[in-house]
């Protein structure tokens, strides 16, 4: 198999520059104040006992740079957020849980990628549309909601995620991508939609437990979609 590597996507390059302008709370949340709505663009330290819904009293609307955040457990994001980052909460080592709101419109790559201790992801049907990786290399992750309305499986979505057993696509998936489950060892179920139009290689590479996959009528499965792995 393959090495995985992924390149930073272009758009953070845009997100850089403005840390001047950051401002940060007495808890340690660096922010911007942009048309009276509050952007977090990084944790600097300290031990705050949640993400803030608010911030002098103006919505907080946009997450970002949190992976060094110290949660525990069960994590709620405020409702009154809209786009989650590249990267926001990777790397977590505690949060086992994550609750994303109706509030949330956008999630991007690799949003809660490497997380050690998630087992729980529930994504609103307010998104349509995940990131790269959005939940790579999760070991511990075992349940996983999806929203109604994707349309897609994005590359790299649950890859590596070894503790994963079972999945059901929504209805409205029509693609999965390139390495979307790869080495999910333990992956024994995946309930295919009778809309899905093509798997992408190396979707299941390496899901040696996986059996019983019904692929729907007219699918295109690339030769090496389920390669390395039981079908």
């Amino acid at each position: 198999m393959k090495k995985i590597s992924l390149p930073m996507p272009k758009k953070l390059r845009e997100h850089i520059d403005d840390h001047t302008n950051y401002q940060v709370t007495p808890d340690g949340f660096k922010y911007l104040v942009k048309q009276n709505e509050i952007y977090i663009k990084g944790f600097k330290k300290g031990s705050p006992s949640e993400i803030p819904a608010y911030i002098d009293n103006l919505p907080v609307v946009y997450l970002a740079g949190l992976h060094n955040l110290p949660l525990t457990g069960e994590i709620r994001i405020p409702n009154t957020v809209r786009v989650l980052e590249w990267a926001v909460f990777n790397v977590q080592e505690s949060a086992t849980k994550f609750i994303i709101p109706d509030s949330v419109i956008q999630i991007d790559e690799h949003a809660f990628a490497w997380c050690k201790s998630l087992e729980e992801i529930l994504f609103p049907d307010s998104v349509k549309h995940l990131g790269t990786g959005t939940v790579m290399s999760c070991k511990k992750l075992k349940s996983v909601r999806l929203p109604a309305g994707l349309t897609e499986i994005p590359p790299y979505f649950a890859s590596g995620c070894s503790a994963l057993e079972e999945i059901t696509l929504p209805d409205q998936v029509s693609a999965i991508q390139e390495m979307a489950f790869n080495d999910c060892i333990h992956l024994k179920y995946i309930h295919l939609p009778a809309n899905l139009k093509f798997i992408s290689k190396y979707a299941f590479s390496g899901c040696t437990a996986l059996h019983g996959v019904q692929i729907p009528e007219g699918c295109e499965v690339h030769p090496k979609a389920f390669h390395d792995c039981q079908k």
